[in-house]
């Protein structure tokens, strides 16, 4: 007679697995952006833990546990929006005069400026922000200049890698530094038809876990590169706290910020009063990152005072990251610091 082999308890597995994405999930907003190891570790794709919700569903239900398999149901669902970051279908508000905004990173100018013309075009944008659109083996050349002669007629504004272009009145761009780290963020503010609104073009580092990635003025030694890069990220909330208190309307973050969406960073965004557009107007995942095959959420808009619309990475591959498109209204009567949306 043949013996039948047990079947595995899934119990303590199952608490286990829970337990280790709750402790996850608290450290990354807590903690990402001040311990190297927790980043580096919320870079890892999540949704790769989701064959174990499934394999230990299906051990309990072989056990006849029923309970326990609809426990790992239920944990894979609150994990697939909590950690993964689905955002679910809802309504979505109608603005008068809505603004259109690409945002693109292009990989070292290797972006194609007349496709993204031809995207802009088609989807009507308004606004075209741009990172990384600096050659760094051709310095000779100028990436921004064959941009803005695929975009005739359009406002420029341009600082190092970063490049904002619009078809609405340019009224003023500057650069901002941050205090410390002295990054540089582009700022440009915007008539529109409803108002003024400031656009901020951002590209924060990576950690720079390669030695081959150096910047000028940080650390070589791999510890302190790293220490500085972290404190360099957090600076950005207080550089956009900066821009909102001076800003005489709208403000709109935009750019490659290689953070994701479940990180320190985040809630430390949130806690100047910029929403993300994508948890506010998308729907799916809006991973942005990789173009091929997208796993990640890096590239964001944010905004304080305006009401967003729409929120959606776009399928072309012009670079390693996919186009970001975003449209929004602004508030009547209000000015940046005026508007804190739930």
């Amino acid at each position: 007679m043949r013996l039948k082999a047990p079947t595995p308890d899934p119990r303590a597995a199952s608490v286990l697995l829970a337990a280790l994405v709750v402790g996850w999930a608290i450290l990354a907003r807590q903690t990402s952006e001040h311990w190297w190891w927790v980043a580096t570790l919320d870079l890892i794709p999540p949704q790769l833990l989701l064959p174990l919700f499934a394999l230990l569903a299906w051990l309990a239900w072989r056990a006849g546990q029923l309970r326990w398999a609809a426990w790992n149901v239920l944990a894979a669902a609150a994990f697939v929006v909590v950690q993964v970051g689905l955002v679910l279908p809802s309504e979505r508000p109608v603005v008068s005069a809505p603004i259109t905004l690409l945002s693109l990173n292009t990989l070292d100018a290797s972006a194609d400026p007349g496709r993204i013309a031809q995207l802009a075009r088609r989807e009507g944008a308004d606004v075209v922000v741009l990172q990384e659109a600096l050659f760094k083996d051709r310095p000779q050349e100028t990436y921004a200049a064959r941009v803005r002669a695929a975009f005739p007629g359009w406002s420029t504004a341009h600082q190092g890698e970063l490049l904002t272009l619009t078809r609405l009145p340019l009224l003023e761009s500057r650069p901002l530094r941050f205090p410390q780290t002295g990054h540089v963020l582009l700022v440009t503010r915007l008539q529109t038809r409803t108002g003024e609104v400031t656009v901020v073009n951002v590209h924060l580092p990576t950690l720079a876990l390669l030695t081959d990635i150096n910047r000028p003025g940080e650390p070589r030694a791999l510890p302190g590169r790293v220490a500085w890069r972290l404190h360099l990220r957090r600076e950005l909330p207080g550089a956009v706290s900066q821009v909102q208190a001076t800003a005489p309307g709208a403000v709109v973050l935009v750019g490659d910020m290689n953070a994701p969406a479940r990180g320190e960073l985040h809630r430390l965004l949130r806690a100047t009063g910029l929403r993300d557009a994508f948890v506010q107007a998308g729907a799916g995942f809006g991973f942005t990152y990789a173009a091929r095959l997208g796993f990640l959420r890096l590239d964001y808009t944010w905004g304080d005072g305006v009401v967003f619309t729409a929120a959606r990475a776009l399928p072309e591959v012009l670079s390693d990251h996919r186009p970001l498109l975003v449209r929004f209204g602004l508030h009547p009567g209000t000015t940046s610091s005026s508007v804190r949306q739930p």
